[in-house]
């Protein structure tokens, strides 16, 4: 028996998913959001680290922040590498609050949201499409009509394809993060800055992490990259061991609570050659690739996917035309060159480089480039400008040396 019918049902209540019901709920369009999870705080695996532009970008209200950091530092496996601000650079988002915030806009202009169900299989049946859903509590199917169906299921793609369906290869990564209380003298030392780790001592394959969150809590992670499927679990047992590593030999707290343990996957398609559109399933967020392969950050990119599916949603509902191949065509001009270069940059950084090729590359960069200059290559992957300053950098330093005749 079918209970609803949707213009827009929207699986998965991650930033993507949150942020699509959001959009469309606010253009007027009958939105229902399905979450597996009984609550927006299970599950909260996302480091969240970011800068502030994605507060105005989406409009974001100051209640999902955890806390803001000026400062960043790098650890590697000899020496340590610091850069100040003197201002507040970014934030470390509250990443349930952040999901629980979107919906709660969403239900505020006339969506729907659902916990606790678990997206089971779709039919397309003529222009509409049938989705069963199961309650985990009763495990009961209840089933709901809609014309469009959002797969925003993160790195599974569990809508897009069926079960039996082959997916495109994928890059596969993995991390593990712990969430502590530590006593007020240790929370001091990194409550306004991000640490970063590096090199084979903290890192395997990939880096790890120590971000701040309000009240002595700290997120303390470690995640890997270019992995096999075989081996998911000895690489949690080995970013487990490192993370705790990072805790007892780094941070060193006088006291702390371990109070949860999380972790997550990442599934990434080179070349962005997802499906982004089939049978009238949309594929947003993580589904699409919507996350840096370098530095595995994804909640803005995740969102701006979301807004970007939601302007040809909305000319599809107007006009009638499926014109979802421009929205892949769109998303490919806005990030397949960055992701490209950073493809390129991940696998030398985490698969080629030795530790001290490592920390020389670290160590030129905090001795010639400002804090605003690495916040540009760790979080907004703005290449042009950067190159445009290594290489003013470059091109100083070979005038400097021309009029001090030193060839």
């Amino acid at each position: 028996m079918i209970e609803n019918k949707y213009d827009v049902v929207i699986i998965g209540g991650g930033p993507a998913g949150g942020q699509t019901a959001r959009n469309l709920s606010q253009k007027g369009y009958k939105t229902l959001l399905v979450e597996r999870y009984k609550s927006f705080y299970d599950n909260n695996f996302s480091s969240a680290g970011m800068t502030l532009e994605p507060l105005k970008e989406f409009n974001l209200p100051t209640k999902v922040i955890g806390s803001y950091w000026k400062d960043i530092t790098i650890k590697c496996t000899e020496k340590e590498y610091d850069w100040f601000g003197e201002k507040p650079k970014g934030v470390v988002l509250d990443f349930g609050k952040l999901r629980e915030f979107l919906a709660e806009e969403s239900v505020f202009n006339g969506g729907e949201v659902l916990l606790g169900h678990k997206y089971v299989e779709k039919r397309v049946v003529g222009t509409e499409v049938e989705v069963d859903l199961l309650e985990a509590e009763t495990s009961k199917i209840k089933t709901v009509k809609t014309k469009l169906l959002i797969d925003a299921t993160g790195p599974l793609r569990k809508v897009m394809y069926d079960s039996k369906e082959e997916q495109p290869k994928m890059n596969l990564g993995s991390g593990t993060e712990y969430l502590i209380e530590v006593d007020q003298k240790t929370y001091n030392k990194f409550k306004e800055k991000l640490v970063f780790f590096l090199g084979h001592k903290w890192a395997l394959k990939g880096y790890s992490w120590v971000f701040p969150m309000e009240n002595r809590i700290l997120k303390v992670g470690s995640g890997r990259t270019h992995l096999k499927s075989k081996d998911q679990e000895n690489t949690d047992k080995s970013t487990k061991k490192i993370t705790e590593k990072i805790i007892k030999e780094y941070i060193k707290p006088e006291t702390y609570t371990l109070l949860d343990i999380h972790g997550g996957i990442l599934r990434y398609c080179e070349g962005l050659n997802d499906t982004y559109y089939k049978n009238n399933v949309i594929a947003v967020g993580d589904a699409i690739s919507a996350i840096n392969p370098r530095g595995g950050e994804g909640i803005r990119y995740a969102m701006q996917s979301a807004n970007l599916a939601c302007d040809y949603i909305d000319v599809y509902f107007k006009t009638g035309q499926e014109n979802f191949k421009e929205y892949e065509k769109q998303w490919k001009k806005k990030k397949l060159l960055k992701w490209r270069l950073s493809e390129v940059s991940a696998r030398r950084m985490y698969n080629r480089y030795s530790d001290l090729q490592v920390e020389n590359r670290v160590e030129f960069f905090q001795k010639h480039f400002s804090i605003d200059v690495l916040i540009d290559s760790l979080f907004n992957f703005n290449y042009n400008k950067m190159l445009s300053r290594v290489f003013s950098y470059l091109w100083m330093k070979l005038k400097y040396k021309f009029n001090n005749k030193e060839f």
